[in-house]
């Protein structure tokens, strides 16, 4: 924040007797000439103090705003929940479009993956960052009927593991295994497919063939219940139904199936809307400084107003039936005007009508609570058309321009103290020559008539 030029700023030091007479009209002029520069200081901090009040309303409105797209990707990911008969066959995951409703599956085959392990060289290779399996620079990579061409950087078996990994890492993985002891190592390149199944693994370069084991896998298989076949997977990660996907844990006793329950969860909606009423009650809290009788630089401001009935809409908010209402879930407003959500009413009624509670809160970009607050909110934090914001936005741009005139106006007054201290210096230098002339005068007269000189009240000697 800029400040006015104290009228002292530059002192002036005088030599004749007037020279504090002089000072004083010196900082008289200058602390009239501030009278503006004071009066623009003022009203920098005003718009300051106002911009700080904005800015401490702008982290709870936007942090309200966050709690309601929190609320919406609940409405649309978080609405089911998932349990298993028994998790050491097989885990759930709920996505979005899933549906409630219960499935069995009977894993008979978890699958596995083919392998393959490099043969011995005609000398173990105890550095793969040196050595290598190979002096081709081309080597082929077959995985099933599948061939893949491997340019590796270097003839290293470190520089082979990282070109297979870059090249054919969509077929197999490849890494380093030590098949000889600590002290002896005997370092080998160890392959294993990216998918469940049958295909073998090979690797060939001019020589012939580098493998000197290869084991083929198998396809996962499993059964849905009424379904009489078997479902083979190159993935131990099914999709069992649309936004429902299991991963398969362990093999079934025979005959008997896993059973995956998928059912509604208000349990998720109910912590959302908890969130959702922290950040409102923030809000709420944050207005109240600029009401009553201590209320800060927004007191009766139309903004103030304004965001107050934005929060009612909210907490009050119905569709004008009493049972597409917040309040016929539990969530309301206190005598202070902060929001409350009673669990246990919110999921007694979602479990009583579960579909009406999704109706209630519709989606922020058709209908319902969430659309209502969705556009309540970005009016007010909309970057270019929000009401905060561009209350915000103006109040930063005066503050610019009142900085500017300050400067001028300091500018302004510094000449003129500069000016006038010029001009001060001189007179003052021009009366203490003059008071030297009738010292000097005045000593003569003495000289002459044999008298002592007295001074008067102006600083003169007389005889």
């Amino acid at each position: 924040m800029s400040s006015s030029i104290s009228p002292l700023a530059q002192s002036f030091t005088g030599v004749s007797k007037f020279a504090s007479s002089l000072q004083s009209v010196l900082s008289r002029a200058v602390s009239i000439a501030s009278l503006p520069l004071d009066s623009l200081n003022a009203g920098l901090t005003t718009l300051q103090n106002r911009q700080s009040a904005l800015q401490g309303l702008e982290a709870p409105f936007l942090s309200l705003q966050q709690s309601i797209s929190s609320l919406q990707n609940t409405v649309q990911t978080g609405l089911l929940s998932s349990s298993v008969s028994d998790a050491s066959i097989l885990t759930a995951n709920v996505q979005q479009g899933a549906l409630a409703g219960s499935y069995s599956i009977e894993v008979q085959n978890l699958g596995s993956w083919s392998t393959a392990l490099s043969s011995a060289g005609a000398s173990p290779v105890t550095d793969p960052t040196k050595q290598g399996i190979s002096a081709d620079t081309t080597l082929t990579l077959q995985t099933g009927s599948a061939s893949t061409v491997i340019t590796p950087g270097s003839t290293t078996l470190q520089g082979l593991v990282q070109a297979i990994n870059t090249q054919a890492g969509d077929k197999v993985q490849a890494t380093l295994v030590n098949v000889g002891s600590s002290g002896s190592p005997d370092y080998r390149l160890a392959l294993r497919a990216v998918n469940l199944g049958s295909d073998a693994i090979d690797l060939t370069d001019s020589s012939g063939d580098l493998i000197s084991s290869s084991t083929t896998g198998a396809l996962a298989s499993y059964q849905v219940a009424g379904l009489g076949s078997s479902i083979t997977s190159t993935s131990r990660t099914v999709t069992l139904a649309p936004g429902l996907t299991v991963n398969l844990t362990g093999q079934s006793p025979t005959g008997q199936a896993t059973t995956i329950h998928v059912a509604n969860s208000p349990a998720a909606l109910a912590s959302a809307f908890s969130s959702l009423a922290t950040s409102y009650n923030a809000a709420v809290d944050a207005l109240a400084q600029s009401h009553g009788s201590n209320a800060g630089p927004l007191q009766g401001e139309s903004l103030v107003q304004s965001l107050s009935r934005v929060l009612n809409q909210l907490g009050t908010y119905t569709n004008g039936s009493p049972a597409a209402s917040l309040a016929n879930y539990g969530i309301t407003l206190d005598q202070t005007g902060h929001l409350s959500v009673n669990t246990a009413t919110f999921s007694a009624a979602a479990d009583a009508n579960f579909s009406g509670l999704l109706s209630t809160l519709g989606s922020s970009g058709t209908s319902g609570f969430l659309k209502t607050a969705t556009d309540l909110l970005a009016g007010v934090e909309d970057p270019v058309t929000g009401s905060l914001k561009t209350e915000e936005s103006t109040v930063a741009d005066s503050i610019t321009a009142q900085q500017k005139r300050i400067t001028d106006e300091q500018a302004v007054v510094a000449s003129l103290q500069q000016n006038l201290t010029a001009q001060i210096a001189k007179a003052d230098s021009t009366i203490a020559s003059l008071e030297s002339q009738v010292s000097y005068v005045t000593g003569l007269f003495a000289a002459y008539n044999g008298t002592s000189s007295t001074s008067t009240s102006n600083g003169l000697s007389t005889l």
